[in-house]
């Protein structure tokens, strides 16, 4: 069953901003988001990111996730990128990692890195889009994107994939998941909003392999604690 959504809904979400997302984690309305590692990046994890250490991971507007942890724990070196300095540092604090924090050369914003020996962990306090490859020292082999493309506007996911394409090797993979919604529409579906699927096809089968794994429910705390279960669509993207 589908995540259930009004077209204004939908065009609440479009109209989002990054100045809007970074109140809503000052404000503590995304923290019980991050509290759990994602079950598929546990079960799928052999998809897209090979055994053993030095696999280059980005997670793309990352928040402060515990996939970072759990991938780094992995041996992977692992790189994401998050607006809002809170969940950066939220997620180093919160899970007693030490790290340091540099200004960015040329970019505005930090890098927040982490000192441990065993856990190779950078996450990029930017502009997504800003971030390069040559700030970042290699092109990554894999990407984990849970909830990032989902977040993105429609009309920027082609800039949204056009950025990570230059930052990734050239025989990459792409483990993503998104939420499976439905509008609502009282005027007879009279509306031109496309569905999770026909958007994840639509950015990236011009130039990369697309494969739907599985349709799932996540487990999401929301307000007042309140457990939700969220549908989402896996899907494997190997770049040709």
């Amino acid at each position: 069953m589908a995540f259930k959504m009004t077209v204004e809904e939908y065009r609440e979400q479009e109209d989002s901003t990054l100045e809007g997302w970074q109140k809503l984690w000052e404000e503590g309305q995304l923290d019980q988001s991050s509290e759990k590692v994602h079950p598929q990046i546990i079960e799928y994890y052999s998809l897209f990111v090979s055994e053993g250490n030095g696999n280059r991971v980005f997670v793309p507007m990352c928040g402060k996730t515990k996939d970072l942890l759990w991938l780094a724990r992995k041996g992977a070196q692992v790189v994401g990128t998050e607006f809002a300095a809170y969940a950066c540092e939220s997620f180093y604090k919160e899970n007693d990692i030490p790290f340091t924090v540099q200004d960015l050369d040329g970019v505005a914003g930090k890098m927040y890195r982490s000192t441990d020996p065993d856990l190779q962990i950078r996450i990029y306090q930017c502009d997504h889009y800003l971030l390069t490859s040559a700030m970042v020292g290699f092109d990554f082999d894999s990407v984990w994107d849970r909830g990032s493309f989902n977040s993105v506007a429609t009309k920027d996911r082609q800039k949204y994939v056009d950025h990570m394409k230059l930052l990734l090797t050239s025989s990459a993979t792409v483990l993503l998941a998104v939420v499976e919604y439905e509008i609502i529409d009282d005027c007879n579906n009279n509306h031109d909003i496309p569905n999770a699927e026909e958007c994840v096809y639509g950015a990236f089968t011009s130039f990369a392999k697309v494969e739907k794994i599985i349709r799932s429910f996540t487990e999401w705390q929301g307000d007042n604690n309140q457990v939700m279960q969220i549908p989402e669509i896996l899907f494997k993207i190997h770049f040709n």
